[in-house]
């Protein structure tokens, strides 16, 4: 685990990247697109958190489901929240995009099926960049991610 210091950081505070956390409608439909998808395991699931994620967020009363899970190639932890019950005023639509994850595949087309067949919704156009062409996707949970094919050398 890297502990070391990033630019511009100060002397005696230790970084290490612990999750990518990502709001969902639904916690089971979330779980499920992700594992069956990108192969993550769920390592903590709770249901109903009520005063932790009240306290953290600042936001009297907001309860909330909660799931981490493990990706088994590169360990990443993918958080993945259900806000329940949020009070009037902390409501906040979501723009595709805005909030993320993105994994990198060899064959764009065949990943565009496979999560497809899952449930996921395409967003968007694929779109080409300098380096690959990406696309983003809702799951049947509710977040959003993307799926980016690097071109390789010579295209």
């Amino acid at each position: 685990m890297y502990t070391g210091r990033m630019s511009g950081q100060p002397k005696g505070m230790p970084v290490a990247w612990h999750h990518s956390s990502l709001a969902v409608s639904h916690i089971d439909r979330a779980m499920a697109f992700y594992s069956a998808a990108f192969g993550f395991e769920a390592t903590f699931v709770e249901r109903g958190m009520s005063d932790q994620i009240a306290s953290i967020a600042g936001v009297p009363n907001l309860t909330c489901d909660i799931a981490q899970l493990r990706s088994a190639v590169s360990g990443h932890v993918l958080e993945l929240i259900a806000f329940l019950g949020m009070p009037p005023g902390h409501e906040r639509p979501l723009v595709p995009g805005m909030a993320h994850v993105a994994f990198f595949v060899d064959d764009l087309d065949l990943a565009i099926a496979h999560v497809a067949k899952l449930g996921a919704v395409q967003l968007g156009a694929v779109t080409a960049f300098s380096d690959g062409s990406a696309v983003y996707f809702r799951e049947p949970g509710g977040s959003f991610f993307e799926m980016e094919q690097v071109k390789s050398a010579g295209q």
